[in-house]
């Protein structure tokens, strides 16, 4: 599974698509939606058909995809009830993979189907305990069913502690790859952990001590999303963070790393001052506000100064900046 984490260093690997047409998309969904079989496999198929597509950008339009087809499952409290009669009646017919071949038949997840079948089982214990077994497999007191789980968890891409590690890793380590830009970019930031300590709640990836101008926006935050900004994705992400972002400190940046739908950059929702974009703005479209030390030759001191022996400190803006700030 950590093989799926995508090189940050650069490599010689030719450059993939990530801004995909309103059409490639839909050829994308309709591919996974027809599929029949684990997660895991459609991923591999899906790498193997679009080449030219960003491969980091396709698991996450399927791991989309397949949360929206899933998430409706657990108001249907009748289907645990099925599912567990039928481990029931199976068990002893296969020697494994018996949870693996019902998630097929499902169209369910494996470590999905593990968790409602869990929870019919054990419906006295309380849900943190099913997250528990789910986590610890070998805590099952039926060893065939610990088996199995162990089983669907390893065969799992989409659900399970294995999965969230993987994305929780590839999450930091695109925070790290945008702190790293920012600072030989010359940016000056806080970030999250400022930004706490300072006493904030809701914070994104890094706030500028001082704002800068890319393509002619005021830009005070940059928020990273080691993500794939679908339109219905980023309208939550819009409700959920970026909209107290823009009350609080401003217009900004949101970067999608593994590249966006067309249409998300033009949504109307982004007229708070949200900039949509798939990297680090390029050096050329960005523009400083400097600070530096006036002429002491050029300035006069006062008796003041003079005796304090220090020089003020101006904000200096460029003839070009001054243009594009009006």
């Amino acid at each position: 599974m950590m093989s799926q984490i995508p090189d940050l260093a650069g490599g010689n690997g030719q450059q993939k698509r990530k801004i995909l047409s309103g059409g490639e998309y839909n050829h994308i969904t309709r591919f996974i939606s027809g599929f029949h079989g684990l997660a895991i496999d459609c991923e591999f198929e899906l790498r193997n058909r679009f080449r030219d597509v960003e491969p980091m950008a396709l698991t996450c339009i399927l791991q989309s995809e397949i949360f929206n087809r899933v998430r409706g499952h657990w108001k249907q409290d009748q289907r645990g009830k099925r599912l567990l009669k039928a481990y029931e009646e199976q068990k002893n017919l296969y020697d494994n993979a018996l949870l693996i071949r019902m998630a097929c038949a499902e169209a369910l997840n494996p470590v999905t189907l593990c968790r409602m079948l869990l929870q019919e089982k054990y419906k006295t214990r309380h849900r943190s305990h099913i997250s528990q077994l789910l986590r610890y497999p070998h805590l099952i007191d039926d060893p065939k069913l610990a088996a199995n789980v162990q089983q669907c968890i390893v065969s799992d891409n989409q659900d399970g502690s294995i999965t969230d590690l993987r994305r929780r890793i590839v999450g930091e380590e695109y925070e790290l790859k945008l702190k790293n830009l920012a600072k030989e970019a010359g940016i000056h930031f806080y970030d999250e952990q400022d930004l706490r300590r300072m006493g904030y709640d809701k914070t994104p990836d890094i706030k500028m001590i001082l704002p800068f101008l890319y393509k002619g926006s005021v830009i005070n935050w940059i928020e990273s999303k080691a993500n794939f900004g679908d339109t219905k994705g980023h309208k939550s992400n819009i409700q959920q963070q970026l909209q107290s972002y823009c009350n609080r400190f401003g217009p900004g940046i949101i970067i999608y790393w593994f590249g966006y739908h067309e249409e998300t950059p033009a949504l109307p929702d982004n007229n708070i001052g949200i900039t949509v974009l798939a990297d680090f703005p390029a050096k050329e479209d960005l523009v400083f506000m400097q600070l530096a030390q006036e002429d002491p030759a050029e300035t006069p001191t006062t008796k003041e100064d003079s005796s304090s022996g220090s020089q003020p400190i101006v904000a200096e803006c460029p003839t070009k900046e001054l243009k594009k700030l009006s």
